[in-house]
């Protein structure tokens, strides 16, 4: 079973929050992921809740400001339920993306975080991924210029912040033995750019022992042989 995009939502806005919004999640063997940019050195996520429930964060990079972060919930409540993001102290620009996927291991969903900065018109990452996976990846970069999503992806979310201090972006891609995953801007500007690849359902060991050398054979206690005199 491959992994199958379900559907996205997002909010923009600034200062800690909280910011929410209604995201409808369907399907079976579902996963949620949160994208989340923002700008300010000083400020981490407090609180990232669906329907209530925590999430967990896969990884996260912050340079020069900038922060993009990415964040899941194994088999979130199906229907539509409120995502809901709080931080701490001031920002100048907060991005939250909400993408659903359905095909997913329910055991580990989603893993090989990777992530990387920089300055320039072409913001990319590289993921190690395989068969039936989907890389997804989360953008954060200074909001001038035109964005656009690279070869062969998806854009899912493409905005800028309220305050037009950023821009953010999320998009996937089918997973390959190496996928590269890009945006490319009109104007060089400063970014900070992350990726996570979702495991389809089915991927994680079943949890039966693989049968062992010599199973089946009858253990016999030499000790008990009768001497022979």
């Amino acid at each position: 079973m491959a992994v199958v995009f379900d559907s996205s939502s997002l909010v923009s806005a600034d200062g800690p929050g909280p910011y929410t919004v209604s995201h409808t999640c369907s399907g079976s063997d579902r996963l949620l992921v949160a994208c989340i940019a923002f700008y300010h050195s000083l400020s981490v996520v407090s609180a990232l809740t669906y329907n209530g429930v925590a999430l967990t964060r896969l990884g996260n990079l912050s340079d020069f400001q900038y922060n993009s972060e990415i964040w899941y919930l194994v088999n979130p409540a199906s229907g539509a339920n409120t995502l809901s993001l709080t931080l701490s102290g001031s920002q100048f620009g907060v991005g939250l993306m909400g993408l659903s996927f359905t095909g997913v291991d329910q055991t580990v969903p989603i893993a090989g975080y990777v992530s990387g900065s920089g300055t320039s018109t072409s913001p990319s990452v590289v993921a190690s991924s395989g068969t039936d996976e989907m890389v997804v990846d989360c953008l954060c970069i200074t909001h001038n210029g035109t964005l656009s999503v690279g070869a062969d992806q998806t854009s899912r979310l493409n905005a800028i912040s309220s305050s037009g201090a950023i821009k953010y972006a999320a998009s996937t891609e089918p997973g390959a033995s190496s996928t590269t995953m890009s945006w490319s801007n009109s104007t060089s500007q400063g970014w900070v750019y992350s990726a996570g690849v979702i495991k389809p359902a089915g991927s994680s060991p079943s949890g039966h022992p693989a049968r062992k050398r010599h199973a089946g054979v009858p253990y016999v206690n030499l000790s008990l042989r009768p001497r022979i005199w």
